[in-house]
Order: C-alpha cells, then structure tokens, then sequence
C-alpha cells in the first residue's frame, strides 16, 4: 500500500510537544501527524486509484490514434476569408 503524500503545506502542532510544525508538499509525515491533517484536499491521490497515468494540458495523448480532421486543414479550396487590413487615423488626416 502506497504511503500518501502531501501536496500542499500544512501547519500543524505536535500534541506531544505542542510545537507548531510545517508539512510540505511531497512529505510523507508519521502516522501520529498525518491523522491531524483532516482536509482531503491536502493529499495526493495515489496512482493505483487513478486508472492511468495523468497528461499535463496542452501535450497530445499518446495513447489517441493519429488522424486527420478533414475540417481543421485547409485542402486548397480556401473557403475563409480574411478580413481587410485595418488603417490608423492620423491627426494630419483631418480636412
């Protein structure tokens, strides 16, 4: 069984020494201070309930099938158009 890990810091008093401690992300505190962090949001899922790996946005799946989307490359019809280019007024310009 995995050991969970923090992924946020945490402020935290030890009861037997009532110091104030600081778990940080990544740490895998003892027993006796990990059951004092009661907010679920603190901790990292473990992998093994998440299915597969996760992908950071903006990367490809490497898992998708390579195809092409008929729609998304232009196949020389040109069927956009481009808007005409925008012109600046000057203050000489005026009559």
């Amino acid at each position: 069984m995995p050991v969970p890990r923090l992924k946020a810091a945490v402020y935290v008093q030890d009861p037997a020494t009532r110091e104030e401690l600081i778990l940080l992300p990544g740490e895998e505190p003892e027993l006796r201070l990990a059951a004092l962090v009661v907010n679920p949001d603190a901790w990292e899922v473990p992998l093994e309930g998440r299915g597969s790996l996760p992908i950071a946005v903006g990367e490809p799946d490497p898992t998708a099938e390579k195809t092409a989307d008929p729609e998304s490359e232009d196949a020389g019809g040109g069927s956009t158009k481009k808007s005409p280019p925008r012109r600046s007024r000057s203050a000489s310009a005026s009559p």
